[in-house]
């Protein structure tokens, strides 16, 4: 009896070892995505991306990268029939978790929009620098609001918000599953 409890522990920690190491391996095509970007950093380590929000026409994927020189919050922010925006390195994403604690990130380098072929989704790639602390807090919170900061005047006033910092579209993530996506891939890319 003894030995088939022991079995049965050591199949069901295998189990879960295994399917845990399924979800947070390292992903060779998202590290030779963020090499395009990081050119001058070796990439130790990149998780595959997750839905961060969907809203109408506008959806923002993320992934988590490690590189020799620290980490980063990598989005990929889609809009159909949008007008071009540029995320420049002063445009800061305002993240607010659901305890209320807020972090500002910065892009490593300006990223002008680009347009699909034919022209009807602009879509943005930012890179933003994350500090091993703030890595924690997304290892550890779902996500309730997120900020993102752009540069464009053309994009219709009903569809962006001003303030004193610049002009921004901003989401507030209802999705419980979407809200804890960001936990599962911070705990990934700290492994």
């Amino acid at each position: 009896m003894n030995t088939l409890k022991l079995k049965l522990i050591l199949l069901f920690c295998l189990i879960t070892i295994t399917c845990i190491g399924q979800d947070c391996k390292n992903s060779k095509k998202m590290s030779k995505k963020a090499k395009k970007h990081l050119v001058d950093e070796e990439i130790i380590k990149a998780t595959n991306f997750k839905v961060l929000f969907k809203k109408l026409t506008q959806v923002a994927i993320i992934n988590f990268v490690k590189s020799n020189e620290g980490y980063y919050l990598s989005m990929q922010l889609s809009r159909e029939y949008g007008r071009r925006i540029d995320i420049m390195k002063e445009n800061p994403l305002i993240v607010q978790f659901k305890n209320d604690s807020i972090i500002t990130l910065y892009p490593n380098k300006s990223i002008l929009g680009k347009f699909s072929i034919p022209v009807t989704v602009e879509f943005n790639k930012p890179f933003y620098k994350v500090s091993p602390e703030q890595l924690e807090l997304f290892a550890s919170q779902p996500i309730g609001y997120v900020k993102i900061y752009f540069t464009s005047e053309k994009v219709s006033e009903n569809k962006r918000g001003i303030d004193n910092i610049g002009t921004f579209f901003d989401y507030e993530i209802l999705n419980e599953r979407y809200q804890a996506n960001l936990i599962d891939l911070a705990n990934c890319i700290l492994q």
